[in-house]
Formats: structure tokens, sequence, C-alpha cells
């Protein structure tokens, strides 16, 4: 809706109890994206206190102040709110950015190649340095004639569309309006009505002609596309902050902090555990299921050189509309110059390969602020956004691609990690812990479930530690040593605006926005699952979590088992230098609402010196699961998401064609909606139903359809299947990934063929094993639909032998069916 709404009064809901009425509010402001202010009882007798008079608005970030005003002139207390409804003048913003307006691929090209007996002269070099202090004195000399950078003020949103004609227009309008005030008379104000329509009218008609011109010419660049989208939508601008010391202060202030953050968090977290043999160590041969045999010394990894088309094959498929380092070039540029470069880049990343040296100029980064939360002008309170050069990115890649291959083949990491794997994602994750609670459930166990957070993990890697890790898993002496001298000698700066800080040394942690961190963090966290005793720890990343079912008769032993786990795993973290937040550690208890009701009230537990209490749903890679795991939870945030985003989009649909504005919707709405859809698809029909009028009300966006017309044709103008079926064929995709060998092994191996079990050739010979569930709980996970599904579909389908070609024919047939 993109408007202030206020909604108070005394609705006779009691906010203070989890009653129906009060239930079905709160649901409904939510969904609406209403937020509640008040907090304390607004009406107190002598025998109760309730709170029934609400003050709910749709943007608290205008809310300078609420409360209640207790007074004796009524039984109900007034309640108030005091709204920010206008906002100060921000200063102008300075940045330092490349100059574009004069520059022309071809002429740089063409220059460039005027320096190629320079570039030529690299070759017969040695070292990686000095070649790449001539590369760039090269590079950047001649691309500061075409490109040079410069300091530019950030000015607001033009309005190309604006033309002469309008302008005057607008000043006739306002010239009426101000004769109109003086004179209040009735034709006066007739007249600057008619003004004001038409001039609204050209307004409106001139902004859809230019965007729908935009449009048309960059359909063919999605990069384009989007910024034109952005230019038009309205998104929350990140406001432009105003600090009350000098800049290079503030600068050098934040930089101080964040390139200490690492070595900090590590002290702090080398001094969690005291005595780390409170818990005997054990043999934990059959928890591990990595293979960290040390290799023989000819099976270790190593570097082999990259040919020109390679070098060119990750160029071409790098994003060219990521924010370039500290020399400003961006990947669109380096494409631009791709026939110049390629030879002399070639032979830096394969000399800084064979002679296991980074370079140095490489190892410097520049950091930006990201606010996350309060004030501003404390450094904590801000994200450090790392940007790096594209050169040096590309070197990272083709260590990457080679290392990563090596790992993977000789399965040196851990298959209780998912993150940056081959096939692996949020989702298989997801499905892997849903089905684990889901066959506990449906053998009468509770699952207690425990999300581990993890403070400054990338920056607190002790360089050390890591060596010896990558040695552990293959890596020759050479490759210890490339990767010694990628991590050290680095540097920072903080820049803020157009002001930069001294650089600082970083000794701790992973490079932050680098290609190769999310691989070396996998690396130093892989031997993590094997500490663990009683319960199973899954991790994305940086992101872990233990599960533990239990019977409810055996629920003395929980705590006990539970906290032994945690302390074995923050005794790891502890000799690792990882930094655990007790605080932001999530514990839940999920099962039937049966088994639940028999739990002790007390369910807490202790961890590092803190009380964790049980609570009724968290946030775990995305999706908000909740203690008997109906996604109730999850499908309300997810509507109120969806209705945001689609009302913002309503307000500016006249501005874009049919086509633009399924892009939209598709990438900003559809998107989020069916994101991890294989996991929670098992929810009610309820939910399923609330869903399919976020997609009702998306189709009537972009088809015009009206608000009581019938659906269906939208639906079937826009090839889009109703959401039930949208599900169903989501499922029988990562069915077919499944059985396919398209998805992780965890998944993989969860489907038996019968044709593994009988030898007979029948029927149902390629038809998967149904499991045997009991109960409806059982019957609600990914294992027994995936099976049901599956075995259900055409054989055709399932001889298809591309996932692109299963997914089209299948939703080709699906619309048919429902659509004929």
């Amino acid at each position: 809706m993109g408007k202030l709404i206020i909604l108070l009064g005394n609705l006779n809901c009691d906010m203070l109890k989890p009653t129906p009425g009060s239930a079905s509010l709160i649901k409904t402001t939510k969904e609406l994206n209403l937020n509640q202010l008040i907090k304390s009882p607004t009406r107190i007798t002598e025998s109760s206190q309730t709170l029934v008079d609400v003050i709910f608005v749709s943007s608290p970030r205008l809310v300078v102040n609420s409360g209640v005003i207790e007074t004796c002139i009524s039984d109900h207390f007034p309640v108030y709110v005091s709204l920010k409804l206008k906002t100060d003048k921000s200063p102008p913003n300075y940045i330092t950015t490349r100059s574009y307006n004069k520059y022309d691929p071809d002429l740089f090209a063409i220059d460039l190649a005027s320096n190629r007996d320079r570039l030529v002269s690299i070759f017969r070099m040695d070292n990686v340095d000095e070649k790449l202090t001539i590369f760039n004195e090269i590079f950047l000399n001649t691309l500061d004639k075409h490109a040079p950078v410069k300091i530019i003020k950030v000015r607001g949103k033009s309005c190309p569309f604006i033309t002469p004609e309008i302008k005057a227009s607008m000043i006739k309008r306002d010239q009426l309006h101000s004769l109109f005030r003086k004179t209040r008379d009735h034709y006066d104000w007739l007249n600057f009505r008619e003004a004001r329509n038409f001039t609204k009218t050209a307004l409106v008609n001139a902004q859809k002609e230019y965007v729908l011109k935009e449009v048309q010419q960059h359909r063919n660049n999605t990069g384009s596309l989007w910024k034109v989208i952005k230019e038009n939508i309205a998104y929350r601008e990140r406001e432009s902050v105003v600090y009350s010391k000098e800049p290079k202060l503030v600068a050098e202030e934040f930089n101080h902090f964040f390139s200490t953050i690492g070595v900090n968090a590590a002290k702090k977290a080398s001094t969690l555990i005291q005595d780390p043999s409170v818990y005997p160590a054990r043999n934990l041969s059959d928890v591990n299921r990595t293979d960290n045999s040390y290799p023989e010394e000819n099976d270790r990894f190593s570097f082999t050189p990259v040919s020109c088309s390679e070098i060119r094959n990750i160029i071409l498929a790098m994003p060219s509309n990521k924010s370039p380092g500290k020399d400003k070039v961006s990947m669109r540029v380096i494409k631009h110059s791709l026939p110049v470069i390629l030879g002399p880049l070639t032979d830096i990343i394969n000399c800084s390969l064979s002679s296991s040296s980074f370079p140095i100029a490489w190892k410097e980064a520049e950091v930006i602020p990201l606010l996350k939360d309060g004030n501003h002008e404390e450094a904590s309170n801000n994200r450090p956004l790392s940007l790096l050069t594209f050169l040096s990115k590309i070197c990272e890649k083709v260590a990457l691609n080679q290392f990563g291959s090596y790992l993977m083949k000789n399965k040196k990491l851990s298959t209780h990690q998912s993150g940056n794997k081959k096939h692996h994602s949020c989702e298989t994750l997801n499905l892997l812990t849903g089905d684990t609670i889901l066959k506990a459930m449906d053998g009468k166990l509770v699952t207690a479930l425990i999300l581990i957070d993890l403070s400054k993990a990338f920056d607190s890697v002790n360089h050390t530690f890591l060596l010896t890790k990558l040695s552990n898993v293959g890596a020759s002496p050479s490759v210890v040593k490339w990767f010694e001298s990628y991590l050290t000698g680095r540097t920072q700066s903080v820049r803020i605006g157009s002001t930069v800080s001294t650089p600082l040394p970083v000794s701790y942690g992973v490079p932050q926005g680098a290609i190769l961190s999310p691989l070396l963090f996998s690396i130093y966290t892989n031997d993590l699952p094997s500490s663990v005793h009683h319960s199973k720890l899954e991790s994305y990343v940086d992101d872990s979590k233990i599960l533990l079912s239990f019977t409810v008769a055996n629920v003395d032993c929980l705590k006990q088992q539970l906290e032994e786990d945690l302390y074995l795993i923050a005794n790891s973290c502890s000799e690792n230098e990882l930094l655990i937040n007790p605080g932001k550690t999530k514990y839940m208890l999920i099962g039937t609402r049966q088994n639940l009701q028999q739990l002790p009230v007390d369910m807490t537990i202790n961890f590092l010196n803190e009380t964790i209490t049980p609570v009724s749903f968290a946030k775990d890679l995305g999706m908000t699961i909740d203690s008997y795991l109906t996604y109730d939870q999850h499908i309300t945030n997810l509507v109120s998401s969806c209705m945001n985003s689609l009302c913002q989009i309503n307000r500016v649909k006249k501005c874009f064609d049919k086509e633009a504005l399924t892009l939209i919707v598709s990438a900003l709405v559809m998107n989020k909606m069916f994101y991890c859809s294989t996991v929670w698809s098992n929810t009610s029909s309820t939910n399923i139903k609330k869903l399919q009028l976020v997609q009702n009300f998306a189709c009537r966006i972009i088809t015009n359809i009206g608000k009581f017309d019938h659906i269906s044709p939208g639906l079937r103008e826009l090839n889009w299947l109703p959401v039930k079926e949208q599900l169903l064929l989501r499922e029988a995709i990562m069915m077919y990934k499944c059985v396919n060998e398209l998805a992780p092994h965890y998944l993989s191996d969860l489907f038996t063929k019968r044709s593994e079990i009988h030898q007979r050739d029948t029927r149902s010979h390629d038809s998967l094993q149904i499991p045997l569930y009991k109960t409806s709980a059982g019957q609600r996970s990914f294992h027994y639909r995936g099976v049901t599904l599956w075995n259900d579909l055409d054989i055709k389908y399932k001889k298809l032998d591309s996932l692109k070609t299963f997914k089209n024919e299948l939703k080709r047939n699906m619309l048919e069916q429902i659509y004929k």
C-alpha cells in the first residue's frame, strides 16, 4: 500500500493473554505488516488487568515514542503515539568513483593495445609482484585517461521524463494555486483543479512512456533492466548518515575496530572453556563421516597451469554489476580489454600458483561500513562490506576450481557440511532436518533442536591452524605455502563517503568477500561434526545445529546428553578460536502435541554459564520452524512479506508492460514465496489457501483482472500453476534430482528402487520402495511424499535424460490437465 496506516482504539481483545480473539487479531495485523505499540495494561480493576486499547502502525521507524497515560478520568487509560512525520534534510554525500561519461570501450582497447610491447615484457619476468606492478601501471594509467577517478556528489533521483512542456504546466499549476489562496474565488479553484489534473495526467503518462521505452531498450540486458526496475519500485532507500566527528577520524576508528575484531573474538573464544578435560575423549570414528587419513605424497594436491581459454571462461562468467575494489576497476572494463590483457593476466596467475606467492597488490581491501541497527556512530553496530579487486578474484576462482575439485573427488569434506557444495543448498539441508524430525515423531520421539550462533566466525580463523588443516586434507607443501601467502600480509582501509582511512594489517580471519573464504572456512570447521557424542550436528557454512531425538520416558537423560554435546562443541570451537554466542543460541523441542504435553515444565539447559529456555519457534536458514513442524508461523511471515512486496509493485505497475511486470513479480515475490517449498509443502490446506490468495493478487496485478473476476483465465494466460500444483511440481523436480544423483547423498540414499530388492521383472520394477511409516507425521516426510509422487508419475517422464526437459514436459502436462 505504501502509505502510513494507524489503527487505534478499544478492540476488546486482551493482548496480554493468548485468547482466540487476540490470536486472530495478531495474525491478521501481522499479515498486513502492522505493529502493535502498546505493551502495558490499559484497564486495571480490583481483580484484573487487561490490554484492550491498542495502537497499530505500519511504519514503526516513524515512531518517536508511545505508551499509556495512567489517569483516574476513566477506567480505561489513554494511549498515545508520537510520530516523526518530517525528516531533516541530509547533507550532501560524496563518493569516489570512475567517471565513464567519455568512456569508449573500443578506444580504450586500442589505446591499451598500443602498450603491447611493455605487456609482452611481463612474460620475461620471474617475480609475480614485479609482473603485476608493470601490468597495473599500464592498465590503470590507460584507464585513467578514458575513465578518470573522480569525487562525485551524490544527487537525488533525476526525472528524465519531465519535458519543458510539463515543467511549464507545473509552473502554471502552482501559479493558479497561489492565486486561489489569495482570492478564495470559486472560478480560480476550478482553474487550478483543471491545471492540477492535467499536470498529474501528463506526469503519469510521461513516466509510463519513459519506463516502457527503457524496459524495451534493456530487455536483453538483465543488469540494466533491473536498474530501471529498482529506480521505479518503492524500495526503502538507505538513508545517508551524518557523523558528529570528522569523516577521517570516524574512518580511522572504524578501521581499527574492524581490523582487530577477529583477534579479539579469537582471544575471547580461547578462554571460553577453562577445563577441556571435564568430558573424556573417546573414539569418534563411528560419528565422523570424513576421511581424515593423511594422503601419500604422490596423492597430494598441487596446482596445475591454467590456459588462456579457462581464464576467459572464468571472466565471462563473472557478473558485471558488482562493486569494484580499491583500484575502481569494474568487471565490465576487464571484459572489454580481454583480448589485450588475457595473455599477460594468465601468465601472472600461473606465476602466482607456481611460485606459491599471492601478489601483495591483491591483498588490499577497501571496507564500507553498513549500518545493522542502533547508533551508526558505534563501529560495532555496522557490518563491514569488504571490496577486493576483480583481478584477485579471478586468481582465487582458478584456485577454487582446482582445489575444490580435488576435495570433492577424494571426499575430504565432511558430509555434515552442506555449504558451498555442488547439488547442496539450504533447501536440501532443511529437508534432511525436517525428515529427521518427522521420522522421530513417527516413532513417538521428541527431537531437541539447538541452533548454534557463532560470532565473527570468518573473522576469527587462526591462520596457523588453517594451514595445518589444509595439509591434513591433502594440500601439498607448495599449495600450503601459496595459501599462507594468500592469507598473510593483508591490509584494509575503511571508506566513509570519499574519505579513506590509513591501511591497517589484518592478522586473523579469512578475507571477507573473497571467493575462497567459504571453502577455507568449511575446511577449518571440517572436524566439528565429530566432536559430539549423542546428537547429530549439521552445518551450512557457519550456521550449525544439533539434533537429538528421545522418548518421553528418557527425558531425564536429555539434559545431561545435550549439555555434554554442547560442552564438547564449545570446547572444539574454543580450541579453534571460534566464538560461540550462547545468548543467541536457540533451543527447541519438536514433536506431536501429545508428546510435548507430557514433558516436564522445566526443560531448560545450561550452556556456557547461561540458562537456555526452549522457544516455540525459531528461524533456521531462512525458514521459521515451530514446535509441531506445522510451518504456520513461516506461512504467516511469508504471506506478510509477499503482500508487502506486491503492494509496492501495484503502486507502480502502470509504468511497466506485462512482460516486465511478470519478471518483477517472479523475482521479488514468487521466488520468495516458493523458497524451500519442498520442506513446508506438507503444511495444512489452510496455509496453502493463504498462499493461493497471494498468487491470485500477483496474477491480478499483472493481467489487470478485476477483484471479483475468476482467476483461472489469468493463471492460464501467465502459464502459472496454482500453488498446490506448483508445490507438487517442485517436489517432483527434487525427486528427479534424488533419483538421478543430482542431490546430496544424504537425500539420494533415502530412496531404494524395488529392482534392487526384487530381481523379478514386474510392472513396478522401476518404482521406489515405499517406506513404512505408521502415523500421519511420518507420511508428511519428504521421504514418503516423494516416493508416492514418483511412483505415480508416468514412466515417460522418469526416463527423460535432463532435468530441464523433465521440468518443462511435466509442467506442460500439468497445465494441460488443469486448464483443459
